[in-house]
């Protein structure tokens, strides 16, 4: 069976890894030019789902080394109010079990054993359909490529997805983020407060402010592995009202996303402005957020979708692992040896009820003000 992969992020290259396995024909492209082309993650949570798709599909050795750098983490998630008097801890649920990461790292490590299977540079534009059932994907660097199925595993904003299903209920919330991450040094220690230190923090203060703290201290070093070298951080999100940030914060530069940023939280402890103007300015990025519906099932066809591109969901530390537990899931349909579209079709019934089960989750978490990382 031939696979062509749209998407290198997490759920991709574990998708592939496992039909790899199996002796399927796979192809994976990814827009980025390079692994690190942007900033596009930092500390995430994977939920036991997630890790059990990744122990299950990965490479032993690739999956010991994702272990051996995930995040030093003690503590659990606390919340807090903007003058830092008062912790609460909230209880997790039983399946929030799983591992904490630096996704770059995550991502090198599933990459470098893919790199006959991936072209990067080349995104996607449009698929067809053709007369034999396969499917033909048209790409951004003026190649195609055919397969026997398309796999949208391109994020929230899912070019294939867009095509498939034109009419995909996505609803664009009015809070807006900026994301960073800040060296963990001495006076960065002094400054975090110690749930965010040992686990995830959400700071909630008035006028829909938020901000989430949490350190990403690494159990063992990336370069123990010939991984480029990496220095633990606090990686943080500030969240506001869209009017709150003013427009074009798609447009602004790193210095002045970094001043926004700060300027959010300026009237709360002096430490937490503090924290966030030492950012490292190549990593502040902006986002929105997106939540979706869940739709109705579409007509069979040998294109499908996984994570984000399937399920947008609130920033609460679920995406990941959902993301994950698909690329399992399809796997296992896929090495079956089910008919290609029962198997693509059994799939698409499973995912669409746990990832949307995933959306409700993650709208609860953000709705009971428990802001949440990356993911």
């Amino acid at each position: 069976m031939r696979v062509l992969i749209v998407g290198a992020g997490l759920a991709g290259p574990c998708l592939a890894h496992g039909l790899l396995r199996h002796g399927h024909d796979v192809r994976l492209f990814e827009r980025d030019r390079a692994i690190d082309a942007r900033a596009q993650g930092y500390r995430i949570h994977i939920n036991g789902d997630g890790d059990a798709a990744l122990r299950t599909w990965l490479p032993a050795a690739a999956y010991d080394q994702s272990v051996a750098t995930s995040c030093l983490a003690t503590g659990g998630v606390s919340m807090t109010g903007p003058d830092l008097r008062d912790f609460t801890e909230i209880a997790l649920a039983p399946d929030a079990a799983g591992i904490t990461v630096d996704r770059l790292t995550l991502r090198r490590i599933m990459l470098r054993e893919l790199t006959d299977s991936i072209r990067f540079g080349a995104g996607f534009r449009h698929y067809e359909l053709l007369d034999d059932d396969t499917v033909r994907v048209h790409l951004s660097d003026g190649s195609t490529a055919e397969g026997d199925l398309l796999v949208a595993a391109d994020g929230a904003n899912s070019g294939i997805r867009r095509q498939l299903l034109p009419d995909f209920p996505v609803t664009v919330q009015d809070t807006l983020l900026i994301y960073g991450r800040t060296p963990l040094t001495d006076q960065v220690r002094d400054l975090t407060p110690e749930p965010a230190l040992n686990g995830f923090l959400g700071v909630s203060g008035p006028n829909g402010r938020r901000l989430a703290p949490a350190a990403q201290r690494f159990r063992r070093s990336p370069a123990d592995f010939a991984l480029p070298a990496a220095d633990d951080y606090v990686m943080w999100s500030v969240a506001a009202p869209a009017a709150a940030y003013g427009p074009g914060l798609f447009g602004l530069g790193a210095a002045q996303l970094l001043t926004k940023a700060a300027g959010t939280v300026a009237d709360w402890h002096p430490s937490l402005s503090a924290l966030v103007r030492l950012a490292d300015l190549r990593y502040l990025v902006p986002a929105s957020v997106q939540i979706s519906e869940r739709p109705a099932l579409w007509p069979p066809a040998p294109v499908t979708l996984v994570g984000d591109a399937a399920h947008p969901m609130a920033p609460a530390g679920i995406s990941a692992g959902a993301a994950l537990h698909d690329a399992g899931l399809l796997a296992s349909r896929l090495v079956s040896n089910a008919p290609l579209l029962d198997a693509v079709r059994s799939y698409e019934r499973d995912m669409l009820d746990y990832g949307f089960a995933a959306v409700a989750a993650a709208s609860r978490v953000v709705a009971g003000d428990a802001s949440a990382e990356s993911a």
